[in-house]
């Protein structure tokens, strides 16, 4: 007579715990990438001896200054006269390039002077 082996029903069982490590894996991978992306500039920041670092979980508004002129907030490009539409309690961060006009520069903090802005803070890179 022919014996025939009965199947066992734990054979067929899939074990997830490897596909589990894998989602968390990459979940931990997308976000750390995800965060580094927001917080990068686009100009070439001065270099200084000393400063703070600054934390950047607090809400400001990103102002950076190209050396071409162009003006950015929060990565869309805007003009001066938009920069008086800010809201006066309104933190900025300017990121101006090395290369930028001075007289650029200083309209840019007259304009958010005229606009009530009174906190404001100049990113540059810690030696």
């Amino acid at each position: 007579m022919i014996e025939f082996r009965k199947k066992r029903n734990d054979e067929s069982i899939l074990d997830i715990a490897p596909l589990v490590d894998m989602v968390f894996l990459l979940l931990i991978f997308f976000l750390l990438t995800n965060t580094y992306q927001k917080h990068q500039i686009d100009v070439s920041l001065p270099v200084t001896e000393t400063g703070k670092e600054r934390k950047t979980d607090r809400k400001a508004f990103l102002l950076e200054i190209k050396p071409d002129g162009t003006i950015v907030l929060n990565r869309k490009e805007t003009t001066l006269t938009q920069l008086s539409k800010l809201p006066k309690t309104a933190e900025v961060d300017i990121a101006g390039d090395k290369k930028v006009d001075y007289e650029l520069f200083m309209k840019v903090l007259d304009k958010l002077k005229e606009a009530g802005i009174d906190n404001v803070n100049l990113l540059t890179i810690k030696k």
